[in-house]
């Protein structure tokens, strides 16, 4: 599946990565039927990763971070989804009088997960 955000040009992508990729791992959890409490707006605590590290050992799901913004989630061997790192595009509106609001980030978005053709996807 794709998406695309609108950011301001100033906007930091790094932390709308974040949230973006805590919203596919919450989402990828429940349509895996293990729902969990996680605001994906707030950046997680120390007590929130090891509540939530817990769930996923209990439910033996691991998350592996590339740390080159890609993500894949897997239940014991099995790839459920996978989350690969957003490419930008600067765009321009010139239909906006003011020029400093004229340039934009288009976040492009791309995972793919088990569960998409299940729920009409």
């Amino acid at each position: 599946m794709q998406y695309k955000i609108l950011l301001a040009r100033n906007e930091n992508t790094k932390v709308i990565e974040k949230q973006e990729q805590s919203r596919f791992i919450k989402a990828t959890m429940e349509a895996y039927g293990v729902p969990i409490d996680w605001n994906t707006d707030e950046p997680l605590s120390i007590s929130d990763r090891n509540r939530i590290e817990k769930v996923l050992d209990s439910h033996n799901i691991s998350v592996i971070d590339s740390n080159d913004g890609n993500i894949k989630m897997y239940v014991e061997s099995e790839l459920i989804g996978e989350w690969k790192k957003p490419f930008y595009v600067l765009k321009q509106d010139i239909s906006k009088p003011d020029k400093k609001k004229q340039l934009y980030v288009e976040m492009n978005v791309n995972f793919w997960t088990v569960f998409e053709n299940q729920n009409g996807g």
